[in-house]
């Protein structure tokens, strides 16, 4: 998750699609559940100037959002040349069954103006996706002002490069999602405010620039079809930038059957690693090396068949291990017991959740029902084949263990 103006979030997206909601339809995003998370941002106030075709809203801090919904590209750019406030806090332009051949933005798109947060979204219920080409200075203006860039739904195999973006040096979040022919990724202009990088659900990767002088600190990768060879390519393109601190990575929702630990170990600062739905039948020893603390580590949904001695290594105290969904029979001690010793230290906070894995519940769980039971807060959903919880045990049935 996100957290962007101290909101919770799930991604950049989604507060994007609350504010289109908000923009477009205010009455009934009043029970939009992304609207009422926006509310406390969002005031009913009158935009100081008529935008219509498109809608305006304005914050409670008098930033404008505009939004664009079904607008012709031509009637954006005459909206934009009769207005004239130059600072807009967000500006979105998105289409949903629109019958276009290719979504095309010009040259200086928002005439005099400039935005902050930029959403541009295709038609998002038309398949083939539309292509978007987009002129290398669309956004001008917004070079030095605009921190968030996002596009979704697009097919890129008409634009080579996203040299529109060059010069956006206050750019800190980039987030594509839904996208086709999405080589044009690995021509990305240096930002070199960019702290995170979003590249979800697209097909066409292949590899990253430099991105040298960003200090990127979050990368998600989830939902691309990656394969063991592609994602290690990517990573590996991602760990020549020299000033990176990834801290958290998402390669969930691909079609991994390993963890690519050699790129992991490249990555010292890593604390949050999602792997959930991917398909990993053996965590081998020392796949899951950490030399910082880790926050989160979620392999859930990921066809775990067995999980070896020594495969966790690092300060799991204050971790969320999720390994639920999996299909594991068997909570072993030489897997387990550091790890657990760990989160039961002073002020520790973290537990491994391992909710919809049968457990065998026979001498081999002797270890922790019975000779270390302090442990047990830390172990959250354990359940037997036979439906009984780890927590209704007794410690006496397992008296006869070695």
């Amino acid at each position: 998750m996100s957290f962007l103006n101290g909101k919770h979030i799930g991604s950049i997206f989604s507060l994007l699609v609350g504010i289109l909601i908000a923009a477009t339809n205010p009455s009934g995003a009043e029970n939009d559940p992304i609207s009422l998370m926006m509310d406390g941002d969002m005031s009913r106030a009158s935009c100081p100037e008529d935008y219509t075709p498109c809608s305006c809203t304005v914050d409670v801090g008098g930033g404008l959002r505009v939004v664009c919904t079904e607008v012709a590209v031509q009637d954006v750019v005459d909206v934009f040349n009769r207005t004239s406030a130059q600072d807009i806090e967000t500006f979105g332009l998105q289409w949903s069954r629109s019958p276009l051949e290719s979504v095309t933005i010009p040259a200086d798109l928002l005439g005099g103006s400039r935005a902050k947060l930029i959403g541009v979204y295709c038609p998002s219920k038309v398949e083939p996706r539309v292509p978007l080409r987009v002129h290398d200075d669309a956004f001008r203006l917004s070079r030095d002002y605009a921190d968030t860039f996002l596009t979704f739904y697009c097919d890129f195999s008409q634009q080579p490069n996203l040299q529109f973006l060059a010069g956006f040096n206050n750019l800190t979040i980039l987030e594509i999602g839904l996208a086709t022919n999405l080589q044009a990724i690995g021509n990305l202009p240096t930002l070199p405010a960019l702290t995170t990088l979003h590249v979800m659900d697209s097909t066409g990767l292949v590899e990253f620039p430099d991105l040298t002088p960003a200090v990127l600190q979050t990368l998600f990768l989830n939902g691309n079809q990656l394969g063991d060879t592609m994602a290690a390519a990517l990573l590996d393109s991602i760990i020549v930038t020299s000033t990176i601190r990834l801290f958290t990575l998402r390669l969930n929702s691909n079609q991994l059957t390993r963890v690519p630990t050699q790129q992991m170990n490249s990555l010292p600062e890593l604390k949050n690693l999602y792997l959930d739905d991917n398909s990993l039948p053996v965590l081998e020893t020392g796949s899951l090396t950490f030399t910082f603390p880790v926050t989160t580590l979620s392999l859930s949904s990921a066809s775990i068949n067995t999980i070896e001695p020594g495969a966790f290594l690092g300060d799991f105290s204050m971790s969320v291990i999720n390994l639920s969904n999996n299909n594991l029979t068997r909570f072993e001690s030489a897997v387990f017991l550091g790890i657990l010793e760990q989160m039961n230290l002073p002020f520790a906070v973290g537990y491994i959740d391992i909710e919809s894995n049968l457990m065998k519940c026979d001498c081999s769980l002797a270890w922790l029902i019975r000779d270390n039971r302090s442990l047990m807060p830390a172990v959250h959903n354990g359940l037997c084949v036979n439906g009984i919880a780890f927590e209704s045990l007794d410690p006496a049935d397992f008296a006869d263990c070695p």
